[in-house]
């Protein structure tokens, strides 16, 4: 008999088996985690962080932090790199446009496990709509025509993005947002003026709020548990746990999981 049933409803139930029945962990999962992590800061990192000082070199020393470092989602120098350099803080696994040198501003902070698409536009100041002219000549000390900026600088409005946030492509954050929380989704090709929610998910121009992904006490217990800390290898001791929707009998048997191995 045919079974009739949407893929999100198998999602929504759990059957996951049911929707991918071929569907497995790799025997090995575990073991490549702890491998990829141990071999993700190489014993050149030192001399690569240095040679990046030299423009013409840095084209090299990115593609050496992936070509030697396990690509984008461990390299460790590439990230010291970023936050040495341009002034951003990356947190372990995030991917995507967000390892780009120039694409965010400095004084950016972004969590761990985040997803980020292409042609992510950051920006962290407005031209100043009360004056009688916005053009930069009067407000960018680097044009030359002013001793200093007279409007707020990157660093003095930070953007802090959190754990497990997920950003379409073509996504472009301007000055007015501060914060995207833990868990929230940005649609593609949104334009977000304001703070992003935890867990929240936004879309459109300008991005507003479509949905909350989970009640609210769920919420609490996920931030409670603070997956997104572990390290990959400690998170597949428990793997079908992030297989599987979220529900809080789940959340609930995940910490104690969690405590029963401290």
């Amino acid at each position: 008999m045919n079974d009739k049933r949407s893929p999100r409803t198998y999602y929504e139930k759990g059957l996951i088996t049911d929707l991918y029945p071929d569907f497995h962990w790799n025997s090995s999962a575990e073991r490549t985690a702890v491998s990829k992590q141990v071999r993700s800061r190489h014993r050149l990192s030192n001399l690569i962080q240095a040679a990046y000082k030299y423009r013409r070199l840095q084209p090299l020393c990115l593609r050496l932090c992936l070509n030697l470092e396990q690509g984008p989602f461990y390299s460790s120098t590439l990230r010291e790199i970023l936050n040495k350099y341009h002034g951003v803080t990356i947190g372990q696994y995030s991917y995507g446009a967000i390892l780009s040198p120039g694409v965010l501003p400095p004084g950016t902070i972004v969590g761990n496990y985040c997803s980020v698409g292409a042609w992510l536009i950051v920006h962290r100041r407005n031209h100043p709509t009360n004056r009688l002219t916005q053009h930069p000549f009067f407000y960018n000390r680097n044009l030359g025509y002013v001793s200093q900026d007279t409007i707020p600088v990157n660093e003095q409005n930070p953007l802090h993005i959190g754990h497990d946030v997920w950003i379409g492509d073509r996504v472009a954050i301007l000055a007015g947002c501060r914060s995207v929380g833990n868990g929230a989704v940005i649609a593609a090709g949104s334009v977000v003026t304001r703070d992003v929610p935890e867990y929240t998910i936004v879309a459109g121009v300008p991005a507003k709020p479509i949905k909350k992904r989970f009640e609210e006490d769920v919420i609490s217990k996920l931030n409670e548990l603070k997956w997104w800390d572990l390290e990959l290898a400690r998170i597949l001791e428990c793997k079908d746990f992030f297989v599987e929707p979220v529900t809080m009998e789940k959340l609930v048997e995940l910490q104690k999981y969690f405590q029963s191995q401290t």
